[in-house]
This record gives structure tokens, sequence and C-alpha cells, in this order.
């Protein structure tokens, strides 16, 4: 059998803007299949399951989703000596952008991990031109989890469900005390303010390559 190949050309990035298929990028081995391996060239199943080291039926099942939402595609079909069929998948784009708007959506179908989160909010900061490094992202991950870990902790001080004469208040209104109460807080947590500065420096780093790349 002659190979077949199919002649869509690579694009240099995707937007992303369906809740849905941000929410199924953010699953751990489909986004090392697309953004490890099939953003960079064409593989098999079984390349897959070798480099990824895992069973090329579980391989095969993120792969079927990913071809299934149109975020890889099936690029060439070989067949061996053997007479085994050889399908070649790759990424549509060699960079997906994740929009923020529809990222923050696609939570509002189900409760999600913290994790998925701000993997999500950090993904998501690609549409604003901050492109976090594969090597800096875990580093940026914890960061960001520290913070907002830490605001949770603080709005639970107040915002709880058996303070009655706050939960009566109007929504607009609530949400206006909780913000200020919650700003006065973490202003007197010195272990807050650390990290904030952390996460600040680490975008500002960003923010400079940005403009030094524009110059």
């Amino acid at each position: 059998m002659n190979p077949k190949v199919t002649k869509m050309p690579i694009k240099e990035f995707e937007v992303v803007t369906n809740p849905k298929i941000i929410k199924l990028l953010l699953d751990g081995t489909r986004k090392d299949i697309v953004f490890k391996y099939l953003v960079n060239q064409p593989m098999t199943v079984k390349q897959l399951s070798v480099a990824m080291n895992k069973k090329p039926g579980t391989v095969l099942h993120h792969v079927q989703k990913l071809k299934t939402v149109g975020i890889i595609v099936l690029v060439e079909t070989r067949e061996t000596p053997r007479g085994i069929v050889e399908r070649y998948y790759r990424a549509v784009a060699r960079e997906f952008r994740l929009g923020i708007s529809e990222r923050m959506s696609a939570y509002d179908e189900a409760p999600v991990a913290a994790k998925d989160r701000v993997n999500a909010t950090l993904l998501g900061l690609s549409t604003l031109g901050i492109h976090i490094t594969e090597s800096e992202f875990e580093h940026a991950r914890l960061i960001l989890q520290k913070l907002i870990d830490r605001e949770a902790e603080v709005s639970r001080v107040y915002d709880s469900q058996s303070n009655h004469a706050f939960q009566s208040l109007p929504p607009s209104t609530r949400n206006n005390v909780s913000y200020r109460m919650s700003q006065f807080l973490l202003s007197q947590d010195a272990m807050y303010r650390k990290t904030l500065s952390d996460w600040h420096n680490l975008v500002s780093q960003y923010l400079r390559r940005i403009e030094a790349e524009a110059v």
C-alpha cells in the first residue's frame, strides 16, 4: 500500500475558544501528546506510547479524542512489510492559545480540580502575549496556587454561611465588602505579600521580553 499523506499545512498557532476543548487539553496525558510531541513532528500511537511509557490502548483513547475535536489530524498512513498499517498523527498548529473568557466559562458546567483551574489561568495568559515556558510552568503554577489558596483562606474568615448578616447583604454589596476586607487582610499577611511579589516579578519578566521584542 502506497503512503497516503494529508497535504494540510501546519498553522503557526490556533486560538482555542471552545470551553469543552480547553478542558480536554488540560488533561495531563493529552497535553503531553499535543505539546510535547505532535506540535513537533508526526508520530504513531505506538511511537507515542513508547515515548510516554504508556499502554498503546490508553494513548489511542486520548488520540481519538484529540482527533475528534480537530486538535490533531491523521497526516500519513503507511503499510509495513508485515502488512501492519501505521497511522501518523500531527497537531494542526505549532502553538495553541486559549481564550481567557472561554476558559473561565469552561468551569461553569462542573467542578474541576483547583490545579486545573490554575493551569488554565497560566495557559490563558498566552492570549495576552505572556507565554509561560515549559521549564518555568511548574514554578509559576506553584506561585499562583499559593496566592489562590491564601485568598480562599482569608475569604473564609468572614464569608461563612453561618454569618447570616453578611449573607443577607445584596450580592453587589457583599462582593464589595468581601473585596475590600480581603485587600486589608492580605495586605497584613507577610507571606502573601512575598508570594505576590514573586508573581509580579515573574509576570514582569515576561512583559519586559514582549517590550524588547517590540522594539
